[in-house]
């Protein structure tokens, strides 16, 4: 009776963190080898089994995935590879579609095989492009001028990371190839709150895009800073042929800089 007057009061987003520390419990008594199709299928056991009270309330998440995303998941690639001005009804849009895209990242926390990894990635990645266009849309029209651009996320999104490392995708803008990769980050290896951050890297051509693809990157205290710190305007611009962005819960981060981080390819999850 508890149970179900709790979760009938919630709000949607109260009833998606619900379900996500439900599913997390019922998972300590599952298999480590346990596949998503397995979790899912226990999420909807468990759905099933939700009085009647809240069952509405909880039809309202389990269906989120098969309908919510396929109605929206197209439009936060479509916007930000469409060139243009990001404008007040993208900023609009974009937030409705974050809310749906950080819910569906709740259900690829932590993969278990390469290819459940690279689908957490690419959906990452776009999470967080349309959330610097919304944060700073000068961004985009930096953006629509890269040759490229790579997007890093300190939760574990990855195969076997350390507590010190995060995952990210490199995308060549021109042929659409994704390169997948690691991130050693000093903010992490300090901890910073146990919060996590996500940074965007434009690059203004190949051979930088290139260089830091095929060789990997260390940033230095000259190319460390993020883009856009030195006006109040945020004015978006390149660094060395890169523009770096590092954005947290809150927002963009205007005092950032992401000296002494080292990214390199994972080899575990890019094709050969």
């Amino acid at each position: 009776m508890l149970v179900a007057a709790s979760v009938a009061s919630v709000t949607r987003r109260d009833v998606v963190k619900v379900k996500a520390l439900i599913v997390a419990m019922s998972l300590l008594t599952m298999p480590a080898h346990a596949s998503w199709e397995k979790i899912k299928e226990t999420a909807s056991d468990i759905g099933s089994k939700v009085s009647e009270s809240s069952k509405k309330a909880w039809d309202s998440v389990s269906e989120f995935s098969k309908e919510t995303w396929d109605s929206v998941s197209s439009w936060g690639e479509e916007a930000f590879n469409t060139a243009g001005e990001w404008t007040d009804a993208s900023i609009e849009k974009g937030k409705e579609w974050l809310e749906a895209g950080e819910a569906k990242l709740d259900e690829m926390l932590e993969p278990e095989t390469p290819e459940e990894a690279r689908l957490a990635l690419d959906t990452m990645s776009d999470t967080a492009l349309v959330r610097l266009f919304n944060e700073h849309p000068s961004a985009k029209l930096l953006f629509d001028n890269a040759y490229g651009y790579a997007v890093f996320d300190s939760r574990k999104f990855s195969l076997m990371l350390h507590t010190s490392q995060g995952a990210g995708v490199a995308v060549n803008r021109k042929t659409e190839q994704r390169t997948y990769m690691k991130m050693f980050g000093a903010g992490l290896a300090a901890g910073i709150g146990g919060k996590f951050y996500q940074q965007v890297i434009l690059f203004e051509d190949q051979k930088t895009f290139d260089g830091f693809v095929d060789d990997g990157w260390e940033a230095t205290s000259e190319m460390g800073a993020v883009a856009g710190t030195e006006s109040a305007e945020l004015t978006a611009k390149y660094n060395g042929g890169m523009a770096i962005y590092q954005i947290d819960e809150k927002g963009l981060l205007l005092d950032a800089n992401i000296s002494g981080s080292k990214y390199w390819i994972d080899t575990d999850l890019t094709p050969k």
